[in-house]
């Protein structure tokens, strides 16, 4: 009777543990099933991100190329302007320079006669004329000036007191200058000071230092009229 009562409860305890068993096997594929359905739905979720990620590339790709295009256009188009801003303005220069051409042309007929002298200075007015009607303004140094780098180029060098030191002796040529910015420097001689024992007016070479000149001196700008006197003082 206590052999029988034993075993039953040895049954007992057998049907016990693999209840609980398969309890913990049921709530193990429970937790795998859970899990799996997360998976499979986050892989859903990232599937539909991926998909409008890709959307957005080629969004994105379709729209650089339409930049690139219109930048490509924008280009050609602004070369298409440039070529023709500086085709209009060339031609009015050109359109301006004609009439004192064809005179001076005209006048090139009659260079034996009398007139020929005033109809090139007829010509040299109208010259003066375009320059003043294109605002191009004329560096005029004058003989004492400081020497400016900026507007002045020295081709030479004399040996004098009688202006000061790195001041302007001589002038050979004078100056452009269009809205501000210099088109073809002066060029000009620059005074140096006199070597020991050697005779005034010996050239000799420029020194890296500079003397003040007269404090009013300065290179002149000039329109068109203003050169017309100048030119025929010297």
């Amino acid at each position: 009777m206590e052999k029988r009562n034993k075993a039953e409860e040895r049954e007992k305890r057998e049907e016990i543990k693999e209840a609980k068993e398969e309890k913990s096997n049921q709530e193990d594929i429970e937790s795998v099933k859970n899990k799996v359905e997360k998976l499979e739905k986050e892989n859903k979720e990232l599937k539909n991100e991926l998909k409008k990620v890709e959307k957005e590339r080629d969004e994105f790709k379709e729209y650089s190329i339409y930049l690139k295009t219109k930048f490509e256009d924008y280009k050609n188009l602004v070369e298409k302007e440039k070529k023709q801003i500086k085709l209009s303005t060339t031609k009015k220069i050109i359109e301006k320079l004609l009439v004192p051409f064809e005179k001076l042309k005209l006048s090139l007929n009659y260079k034996d006669e009398p007139e020929f002298v005033s109809a090139v200075e007829m010509v040299y007015k109208d010259m003066l004329k375009v320059f003043d009607s294109l605002k191009m303004k004329f560096i005029v140094p004058q003989k004492g000036d400081q020497f400016d780098p900026f507007e002045h180029d020295v081709i030479d060098k004399f040996e004098t007191k009688e202006v000061n030191e790195y001041c302007i002796y001589d002038v050979q040529s004078i100056g452009y200058k269009l809205e501000g910015e210099v088109i073809k420097p002066a060029r000009v001689i620059v005074a140096v000071k006199p070597k020991e024992n050697t005779p005034n007016g010996v050239k000799g070479k420029v020194e890296d230092k500079k003397n003040p000149c007269d404090e009013n001196a300065g290179s002149e700008e000039q329109t068109a009229e203003g050169i017309d006197s100048k030119e025929g003082d010297k």
